[in-house]
């Protein structure tokens, strides 16, 4: 079984194969910073003034507690990319055909929308999307503009920004060594590292976008990581993504089935292999959309 994952890691990797490795030049897309403390200051003081909360001042800082001392260097993380957007829904359809004819009733009215599928309980629902918005008010005006058009069902929902373990496309490399933990080795090929935690398995596998150092692409293997952050099993996926867009069958370990659940928002896909027995996560795959 172990060599058969490790056959499965090798030929995933070089769907991240490309061009040369930069790290270091460039500036990347998730630009965290560092401040000094001063004297008075506190994580609660501190939370307000960056619009962070003291969970992920801990979390990203690696705090153990709420104490800090004057003159301690304190990093203010980028976490803009995985804050929850605002998004706004033209109507929900169980034919694709009455999904269809909303777009077209909305291009005619001047405003662009998009199809996004859901598999529920085995059964496709087509879902219009009319915007993604990070700022609620910009998400009302949308939905009041559907109102005023006659789309008298419009609603806003809260989707989180793809990602795992709290690292998306975008992110940057020492974010995710915060998140996921030092490694115990590291291996680079052009421009893809692959991180070791444990001595059989690489648990991450990253490609960066070689202009500004940020992560392109990210493949993580649960059960080669220290973390039990990542979820390890289908019922734990679905339970943080929710429902996904489209469900395959796909050939893994020569002539078994394997089912690949796929996410898809805001322009990046999410795929997780689940192993032959329908339940264990074999990996995560993080990228842009096609």
């Amino acid at each position: 079984m172990k060599i058969f994952k490790r056959i499965l890691q090798v030929v995933l990797c070089t769907v991240l194969m490309g061009s040369v490795f930069y790290f270091g030049n460039g500036k990347a897309v998730a630009e965290d910073f560092y401040i000094t403390i001063k004297k008075g200051d506190t994580l609660y003081s501190i939370s307000k003034k960056y619009n962070i909360s003291v969970e992920n001042l801990k979390e990203y800082n690696q705090l153990t507690s709420n104490k800090i001392i004057a003159g301690q260097e304190l990093m203010i993380p980028d976490i803009e990319q995985t804050k929850p957007l605002y998004v706004v829904v033209a109507g929900s359809f169980s034919k694709k055909a009455n999904a269809e004819k909303r777009v077209t009733f909305l291009k005619k009215k001047g405003i662009e929308a998009v199809i996004v599928k859901k598999v529920i309980n085995g059964k496709s629902l087509y879902r219009v999307q009319a915007g993604a918005f990070s700022s609620k008010s910009k998400a009302l005006k949308m939905k009041t503009k559907l109102k005023n058009n006659g789309i008298k069902d419009a609603f806003l929902l809260t989707e989180k920004p793809l990602h795992i373990n709290g690292i998306t496309v975008g992110s940057s490399y020492k974010q995710l060594v915060l998140k996921f933990g030092q490694p115990s080795k590291i291996e680079d090929d052009q421009n893809t590292r692959s991180l070791y935690y444990r001595n059989d398995g690489a648990g991450v596998r990253v490609t960066f976008h070689a202009a500004n150092d940020s992560i392109e692409q990210l493949q993580v293997y649960p059960e080669y990581l220290k973390t039990a952050s990542v979820p390890t099993e289908k019922s734990k996926i679905l339970g943080l993504y929710g429902n996904p867009h489209e469900v395959k069958i796909v050939s893994c370990y020569e002539s078994a089935k394997c089912e690949q659940i796929i996410y898809k928002f805001n322009k990046k896909q999410l795929i997780v292999q689940i192993d032959r027995d329908g339940k264990t996560v074999q990996y995560l795959d993080l990228r842009k959309a096609k």
